[in-house]
């Protein structure tokens, strides 16, 4: 196994690599992929994460911004060209499918985490392969979409090491992902576009849709922000941009408000999406890891960090998969070829709601010496400049946007901050004192 931390000077905006796992060991499949998807989760108050390769499932801790390998657990079916693994948390336990092969549903018990993972359940008894799960921890509901490929399966996993069938789901021929909240169901049917569902009742109730749209491709996967106000979905299909999707009232009219992109995004393919309330993480095919504002239109780009520099033909290498411990301010990806990265991002800042007036106590600088932003103002062709009492620069930039946290080395001392707009006039100007 390979094991890094620290900053490589791979192509990243606003994005700390904080570490970098991969083992070399692993059989590579078509064009050297080895790795699926990743998902993380706490146990015991401890923090954990997996990623899935062609192999089986690696599980890991993260301590102190490292990723600690603990245990591997191999899959009902193993071969260079799986491509596709998932999985999905449900109390201690974790729930695994493959969308190749003689697979099955696998389970395994956490609680004995960091020690050891106990496999409790691998059985093909509902399907072999399937695509995506989503559960519904809120109504114990096991979502299994794409389930021998046919529309999809719901299961009940109030006893989360015997699930039972509950529903059948084939009003779509074929679901390939889905996002649910307490019976309401976000489905992505590939070609067949975005369809909402009720399943709290014995016979589902369609309660939206929308079919034909502008930029429409392969309808893959999509995210129900926090608050419920705001869902984002991708369509895995070259040049096609991210929707940005907001309602009042019921579903029955869902529109698209606006669209995240990427520089060149007409040359690459977006997979899958976790929203915020205010921020978007997209893992990118051949582009990385990208993160969008999406408070305000028109929707920015506000970091990026490229897993994949490799210049390929292919559109589908890369960044895979997506997770976010929004509490530790932390991001994961897993690429296909690469392996698992693991993120630092001033998350829990950037998402929390801009404020609409400046308050004038909110201090220039915090007490880890990163320049806490400025929502107060406008966000277009700033300059911050940081001197010494005495007039030595200590950080100048201009045309920064005041998205960002940005970490300053400072000793102990007074110093003067400016802020510019783009006219070079004079928006806030003072001094701050950074103590030992």
């Amino acid at each position: 196994m390979l094991h890094f931390n620290g900053v490589f000077a791979q192509d990243q905006r606003n994005v700390t690599l904080l570490d970098h796992w991969t083992d070399k060991t692993l059989p590579m499949g078509s064009e050297d992929a080895i790795y699926n998807d990743v998902w993380g989760f706490y146990q015991n108050g401890r923090q954990y994460c997996v990623i899935g390769s062609n192999m089986g499932t690696h599980f890991f801790e993260i301590v102190k911004n490292q990723l600690v390998e603990l245990h591997f657990e191999p899959g009902a079916f193993q071969s260079p060209y799986v491509v596709h693994r998932d999985y999905k948390i449900y109390k201690n336990f974790l729930y695994g499918v493959c969308d190749e092969g003689t697979s099955s549903l696998q389970i395994f018990d956490l609680s004995y985490l960091p020690d050891s993972v106990h496999k409790v359940y691998d059985e093909p008894h509902f399907f072999q392969i399937c695509h995506n799960i989503y559960i519904d921890t809120l109504q114990a509901k096991l979502y299994a979409c794409g389930a021998n490929n046919t529309g999809m399966q719901i299961l009940n996993i109030a006893n989360p090491t015997l699930p039972v069938l509950d529903y059948t789901f084939t009003e779509k021929t074929y679901v390939h992902d889905a996002y649910v909240r307490n019976d309401t169901a976000y489905l992505n049917c590939a070609f067949d576009g975005l369809h909402v569902y009720d399943f709290s009742d014995d016979t589902p109730k369609q309660l939206g849709i929308l079919d034909f749209y502008p930029a429409q491709g392969y309808n893959h996967s999509g995210w129900l922000s926090p608050d419920g106000r705001t869902y984002a979905f991708i369509d895995e299909t070259k040049g096609t941009r991210i929707k940005i999707c907001r309602w009042t009232g019921d579903l029955s009219t869902i529109s698209i408000v606006g669209y995240c992109t990427s520089k060149g995004y007409q040359d690459y393919v977006p997979h899958n999406i976790i929203l915020l309330d205010n921020l978007a993480f997209v893992s990118y095919y051949n582009l990385g890891l990208r993160i969008y504002d999406i408070s305000r239109g028109p929707f920015k780009e506000i970091g990026h960090y490229d897993t994949f520099e490799q210049e390929t033909k292919y559109r589908l290498n890369g960044a895979w998969g997506v997770y976010v411990f929004p509490e530790k301010d932390q991001i994961l990806i897993s690429d296909r070829q690469n392996g698992l990265y693991l993120f630092s991002f001033p998350i829990e800042t950037l998402n929390s709601a801009n404020q609409k007036t400046y308050v004038s106590s909110t201090p220039f600088i915090n007490e880890k010496s990163i320049l806490v932003p400025r929502t107060h103002l406008g966000d277009k062709d700033l300059s911050f400049s940081v001197t010494t009492i005495d007039g030595k620069i200590i950080y100048d930039q201009a045309n920064y946007k005041n998205f960002v946290n940005i970490p300053l080395d400072l000793a102990a001392g007074t110093y003067i901050y400016v802020i510019l707009d783009e006219f070079n006039d004079l928006l806030e100007s003072g001094k701050f004192v950074k103590a030992n």
